[in-house]
């Protein structure tokens, strides 16, 4: 039997994830998906643009999702549990738009708030951001659909 996760179970599910996948759609409609961490605050999901990207930090818009964001914001999150007991096996995927937002100059202060609370939620769950830094910019989700799955009863 397939059943739809509850409230209290995707709270759990999204607060326990460590790593989920960010599926991103380019100008020509070609996706991009790559694996993320995030930060949850009960409304939006955070995704931080560190300082170990590959590009150089001061420079994030010459990452893919980045740009591909920049040109279409429309955005699919999905955070999964794999497990070879297959009962466990559930799956969370978010669907919704995101915007860059950053702590430059000039920005409007709100998004330096929402930037301000990202940066605490993302180093409280993740250790090392106290070591290397989020960065100055965070990519802000806005959830408009979710759907769920979680497998329940299946027998091999």
């Amino acid at each position: 039997m397939n059943k739809l996760i509850n409230d209290i179970c995707l709270k759990a599910i999204i607060n326990k994830a460590r790593v989920a996948r960010l599926a991103t759609v380019d100008s020509e409609g070609k996706p991009h998906l790559v694996p993320v961490v995030f930060a949850y605050d009960g409304e939006h999901y955070y995704i931080p643009i560190d300082k170990k990207t590959k590009q150089k930090p001061s420079e994030p818009e010459k990452l893919k999702r980045v740009k591909n964001i920049q040109t279409n914001p429309n955005i699919a999150l999905l955070v999964d549990e794999y497990n070879e007991d297959w009962t466990k096996l559930y799956f969370v995927m978010v669907k919704g738009r995101a915007l860059l937002i950053s702590n430059k100059k000039g920005e409007r202060e709100d998004e330096l708030l929402l930037l301000e609370k990202a940066h605490k939620l993302l180093s409280e769950k993740y250790h090392h951001y106290q070591k290397i830094g989020i960065g100055e910019y965070v990519i802000m989700i806005y959830p408009q659909k979710i759907i769920t799955w979680k497998n329940e009863g299946f027998n091999d």
